[in-house]
């Protein structure tokens, strides 16, 4: 029962996000495209700027730093 009700919510969210996709796209030519438009804009510049402010990947360990920071002498 289990794997069946696993297939079943799978084919059901494939089926939602389908809808959603295709209900998206025709609002971008709809009545209210220029919020479709300034959404997919937005979202665009969001990810743009988010993935140019990431920091560097730092494989430095955190007991190194904890070496450095806090001394007990």
């Amino acid at each position: 029962m289990k794997t069946l009700w696993n297939i079943i919510s799978s084919i059901m969210i494939l089926a939602l996000t389908y809808a959603f996709v295709r209900w998206y796209i025709k609002g971008h030519f709809g009545k209210y495209f220029i919020f479709f438009w300034l959404n997919t804009i937005i979202a665009i510049n969001i990810y743009i700027y988010d993935k140019a402010t990431k920091p560097k990947h730092d494989p430095t360990p955190g007991y190194v730093y904890w070496e450095r920071n806090v001394s007990i002498h």
